[in-house]
């Protein structure tokens, strides 16, 4: 019966590390961003392998401290807006996704919020005085702006030169798991216009995640640009399959087990 028992969580385990974990904070990186545009729009690149079917939600709603501004039981995309990715296939880390990409979900007939009254999904309207866009997860998906306990945040670009409470539509601060200066960046650019990472930046050698999100919180790497935003890919070292390592130990240390005991018997 104890053999059964390991084989069955050695099973359990050794599935649940081939699967695709969630995402975590820098697993994706906002890159550029155009807030003067019939619509407005912004690029971002995965900096880690990401399965199809995965869901990432993008607003412009700065966080309060606790929660997204003006987010609430009812409203379900507060007093800015939110859009929705999801991933149609798998996606390469080092892809580079513009948010006018088929995949998002904007349309308030077909993309209407779950669990909440009113908003729907949006593109963002990104002020020229200065604004946010935050990238985050929701393992809920009713009202994901709103459920802030099921939330996990990826990134946030703001260009307004700092992070406060979010009391307008141009301020916001650090949202919970993020870290400012890698995670969470902030730039001198409230003006109208397309700033991006230089294409220089993103042309250079293959980088590892940590390393690209430092090149990324480094202002002197952004300017204004006439180019557009940013298109195709960037060059990664080595990505870890996205599965648990410390599952996949796990597994092993109970085959290990599991060989023992049936030696012993």
């Amino acid at each position: 019966m104890k053999f059964h028992k390991l084989s069955a969580l050695l099973l359990a385990l050794g599935t649940a590390g081939a699967a695709q974990a969630a995402l975590t904070a820098g697993d994706i990186a906002i890159i550029g961003r155009i807030n003067n545009g019939a619509i407005d729009s912004f690029a971002f690149v995965a900096l880690s392998n990401i399965s199809a079917g995965e869901v990432v939600y993008f607003t412009d709603n700065g966080w309060t401290g606790t929660a997204f501004r003006g987010s609430s039981a009812t409203d379900g995309d507060g007093n800015e807006n939110l859009t929705k990715w999801t991933a149609a296939s798998n996606v390469a880390a080092g892809t580079i996704v513009l948010s006018t990409n088929a995949s998002f979900t904007t349309d308030g007939v077909t993309g209407g919020i779950t669990g909440a009254t009113a908003g729907s999904y949006a593109p963002l309207a990104l002020s020229t005085a200065g604004d946010q866009i935050t990238a985050f997860q929701n393992s809920n998906p009713s009202n994901p702006l709103f459920n802030t306990a099921t939330q996990t945040a990826l990134y946030t670009l703001d260009d307004t030169n700092g992070f406060e409470v979010a009391t307008s539509a141009s301020t916001g601060g650090v949202v919970p798991g993020l870290t400012a200066g890698s995670t969470a960046v902030t730039l001198n650019y409230p003006v109208g216009g397309t700033i991006a990472i230089n294409a220089s930046v993103l042309a250079g050698p293959a980088k590892s995640k940590a390393e690209w999100l430092s090149a990324f919180a480094n202002a002197s790497n952004w300017s204004p640009t006439s180019a557009g935003l940013p298109t195709g890919s960037i060059a990664m070292t080595a990505v870890p399959e996205p599965s648990s390592h410390a599952i996949a130990l796990a597994g092993l240390a109970v085959a290990g087990l599991v060989a023992r005991r049936r030696k012993a018997a």
